[in-house]
């Protein structure tokens, strides 16, 4: 099976995202087979056929479709004559800027276990994104050192507006019974990251069973409590490596590791790069 992976460099200069239109686009440019991606992917298609299978879900193509791709979710993209925009980001683009560090996993578009991830929007709506969208690409072509915070922005109104129409399309107007723990999992995660690392130790502090929150947090995000944590620990570390000049000693005694080398080995099987490589090859924004 292939996957694709994201090219930071693509521009010259180190970018965790990248947005281009799909006109001239070659017939073959998406796959058709089964494949995956490392970044997460939304295809805005004003006008195209063919159809798309994400998950267990499957679709002909509509007009003004949105489609959307988590990272390593196996899918296939039939897509003949594409018009529209293609949108890929790493998770650390918006990550390491926002506060919240979860922010694409209160996405109901993104790892959705009961939806599909794509739908329909009016064309009113479709040329209100378009708009946005261009004015990202307009920065990534004359890109200046404010472009990434502006490009967040920008697409920080692009995703949140499109959570707003996907939501309304399916009608999740309300977390299902019992998924608010999945939000005060959530809570429990940003305050204690940093000291706690167990599902077992989560679950004791939501005053929950451990299998209960597995069936909850999985169903709510199509992701376990054990990934959801790994997940954000990755982007403490990734925090402190970033915007400190703290040694991995430091950084592992800060966050609870019991020697540097269990937090070296940690993030190397989950970043396949070690942690003085990834500092070194990454740039301060």
């Amino acid at each position: 099976m292939r996957e694709f992976k994201f090219d930071k460099q693509k521009y010259g200069f180190e970018l965790d995202m990248d947005l281009h239109t799909l006109d001239k686009r070659p017939s073959n440019y998406f796959e058709s087979e089964v494949h995956v991606t490392d970044f997460f992917e939304v295809i805005f298609l004003k006008q195209s056929s063919g159809n798309i299978s994400v998950k267990d879900f499957g679709a002909s193509l509509l007009p003004y479709t949105i489609i959307c791709n988590s990272p390593y979710q196996k899918k296939t993209n039939n897509i003949n004559q594409p018009q529209g925009y293609h949108l890929v980001f790493k998770d650390d683009f918006l990550a390491n800027f926002f506060l919240d560090k979860l922010f694409v996993f209160k996405l109901n578009f993104f790892y959705n276990a009961t939806s599909p991830q794509f739908f329909q929007i009016h064309e009113k709506e479709f040329t209100a994104i378009e708009d946005v969208l261009k004015n990202i690409i307009a920065e990534i072509n004359d890109f200046r050192n404010d472009s990434q915070h502006i490009i967040r922005a920008l697409l920080y109104f692009v995703l949140t507006k499109l959570n707003r129409l996907y939501s309304e399309f399916y009608k999740l107007y309300t977390i299902p019974s019992g998924d608010n723990i999945a939000y005060i999992f959530k809570d429990a995660l940003e305050k204690n990251i940093r000291q706690v690392h167990q599902v077992e130790e989560y679950a004791n502090l939501l005053k929950v069973e451990r299998n209960r929150l597995n069936k909850i947090i999985q169903r709510h995000y199509n992701l376990t409590p054990k990934k959801l944590i790994q997940h954000r620990l990755l982007q403490e570390i990734k925090t402190e490596l970033l915007y400190t000049d703290k040694t991995i000693s430091e950084i592992a005694s800060e966050l609870h590791f019991s020697e540097p080398n269990n937090l070296s080995r940690f993030f190397q099987k989950h970043e396949e790069i070690s942690p003085l490589h990834f500092r070194q090859n990454r740039k301060r924004i």
